[in-house]
């Protein structure tokens, strides 16, 4: 019981909760949890939560905010780091897939339950999202952008694409086929940057964008 812990510090009686709503946010849906699973998760009473949050709701927005700030800080080396485009975007790919599984898929919480929200609580939701992973995607393909390393386009739209490829390799199914998280980053880095077509597919290799024309419905 971790009741006692609560008076001496509170910080971390609140990360303790944080961290067990976060397992239980991950493992089941979101109407499937109830303060009191919280509670027993983390081996305090309901009433311990309340001193704390006003909410499951509470509970969970702070989880994410704390959560999602944290994997922030964790990938922002990666702008900086040494080497081209290719690297720094292998760089944060393997220190996200580096995370422990649950802050991994915390990520994916944003996809799954934003649309319970609304307003400017919807808001922050979707901006510590896009602060933590995205953006910085984002900052990494502008700069490759303008080091001819990446074809000019919309960056904005290559980060999200990026993002929606990294989350795919969460997946139990994706992660049986790599050792490990640097053959992880090392497969969806390429992947991305190379497409699947092999090399010797000449129409893959000149095929064009079509024009707006083209792309109307008959």
């Amino acid at each position: 019981l971790k009741l006692g812990s609560m008076a001496r510090n509170p910080d971390a009686t609140i990360q303790d909760l944080l961290d067990a709503a976060a397992r239980l946010f991950v493992a089941r849906s979101y109407d499937d949890i109830k303060l009191t699973d919280i509670a027993e998760s983390c081996g305090v009473t309901k009433g311990a939560i309340y001193h704390h949050f006003d909410s499951k709701e509470d509970v969970f927005l702070s989880m994410m905010e704390r959560k999602l700030a944290a994997l922030g800080e964790v990938l922002r080396p990666a702008l900086d780091y040494p080497g081209n485009t290719r690297e720094r975007l292998n760089r944060l790919t393997f220190l996200y897939l580096s995370q422990p599984m649950t802050d991994q898929r915390v990520m994916q919480l944003v996809r799954r339950d934003a649309q319970r929200f609304h307003g400017e609580t919807r808001t922050r939701l979707i901006r510590w999202y896009q602060a933590a992973l995205p953006n910085q995607i984002e900052a990494i393909i502008r700069a490759g952008m303008l080091q001819g390393e990446i074809i000019d386009g919309d960056a904005t739209l290559l980060a999200r694409l990026y993002t929606a490829h990294v989350e795919v390799y969460l997946a139990d199914y994706a992660r049986a086929h790599f050792g490990d998280a640097a053959q992880m980053a090392w497969y969806v880095t390429d992947i991305f940057l190379k497409g699947a077509a092999v090399r010797d597919c000449t129409d893959c290799a000149t095929a064009q964008m079509p024009s707006k024309a083209t792309l109307k419905p008959t």
